[in-house]
């Protein structure tokens, strides 16, 4: 690789369904033209066509066509398809939405006619330099993964079992502790992909839809199999781990001098009417190494507009992520105008 640096900016989830689409990101736009590539998750398909799918009870999403502007004028160079909304509207769905986005210029991982194409990278070459990006979701309905003869997602299936409280006996009811591991086979095929777009890559980001959201019973909290999966992506060659599907910001953790951000949160969701908040991620890639990854906080208003904010203005964003991440020995650079990740 020629000795270069790659600007690459990342968001978590994004979902556009309102009267003004280009203008969701207006109050973000001079920060999202700061980057070479810009990524994010699409949290509920473009598309006109499909019939919901029967395979999940939860709420259905998707956006009208017309909303992919939001997304060609503020600059997204590469999104993730897969996550638990990817398969709302059935293979036809998703196969126009990955269509909407080729025809764009927009790229796309995560998703695709077989499982072959869902778990192939999205590689973007910029000033000399090749990134690839994977993206995987172990927050979906069965029916929406993709096979070696079907369209759907690349997922990464996970099982639970439940351990009795220690002190069960003593006060019953008490809350069971859970555990969660990833599927062997799943997990090895991830390790495959990683290692293989590595090869083609000189940065790999792996996107992942994860955790449990609060309408599941979360709090932000990190599951075993996040750890394990992060983990293992990183042994493989990744350079970075962007998660999302909680709806809100999470902890950061380094592992081997490399950044996970265990969930992004929303970046613009105007589905959800009250304000939250939310990052976006500044990572450099030069000559081979990551070695810049900072966040700047932002908050979301009511109609699902972001807005990005100093380091002062955003002090209860930072704070909390602080406080999430102290107990993984994560060590912070706060300036005023970003938080760098001590790596």
């Amino acid at each position: 690789m020629a000795d270069s640096s790659v600007t690459v900016l990342i968001v978590g989830d994004v979902y556009v369904q309102c009267p003004q689409p280009e203008s969701i990101f207006s109050s973000v736009a001079s920060h999202l033209r700061e980057k070479d590539i810009l990524f994010g998750n699409l949290e509920g398909l473009v598309t006109d066509v499909g019939e919901p799918t029967a395979a999940k009870q939860s709420t259905k999403q998707r956006s009208d066509e017309s909303m992919l502007v939001a997304y060609t004028s503020s600059g997204f160079d590469v999104f993730s398809v897969a996550n638990n909304h990817g398969g709302d509207y059935g293979w036809e769905g998703l196969q126009r939405c990955i269509e909407l986005l080729e025809r764009s210029g927009i790229a796309h991982t995560g998703g695709g006619e077989n499982i072959a194409e869902a778990r192939k990278p999205a590689i973007l070459e910029r000033n000399g330099a090749k990134v690839a990006f994977l993206a995987y979701s172990s927050v979906f309905a069965p029916a929406y993964a993709a096979g070696p003869k079907h369209g759907g997602l690349a997922t990464v299936r996970v099982s639970t079992s439940f351990e009795p409280h220690a002190r069960h006996l003593e006060v019953p009811g008490s809350p069971p502790i859970v555990h969660t591991s990833a599927d062997p086979k799943d997990a090895a095929a991830m390790i495959d992909d990683v290692r293989r777009a590595k090869k083609d890559a000189d940065a790999v980001i792996v996107s992942w839809h994860w955790g449990v959201s609060p309408a599941s019973g979360g709090a932000g909290q990190i599951v075993d199999y996040q750890v394990e999966m992060a983990h293992a992506a990183i042994d493989a060659g990744a350079d970075l781990i962007a998660g999302h599907h909680p709806h809100m910001p999470g902890a950061i953790e380094v592992y081997k001098g490399k950044v996970i951000f265990y969930s992004l949160g929303n970046f613009a969701y105007t589905r959800v009417k009250h304000p939250q908040t939310t990052l976006l991620v500044r990572s450099r890639f030069s000559d081979g190494k990551m070695p810049r990854v900072s966040f700047v906080p932002g908050r979301i208003n009511e109609r699902g507009k972001p807005t990005l904010l100093d380091t002062k203005e955003g002090r209860e964003v930072v704070e909390d992520i602080v406080d999430r991440s102290t107990p993984l020995g994560t060590k912070f650079e706060i300036n005023d105008r970003e938080v760098i990740i001590a790596q």
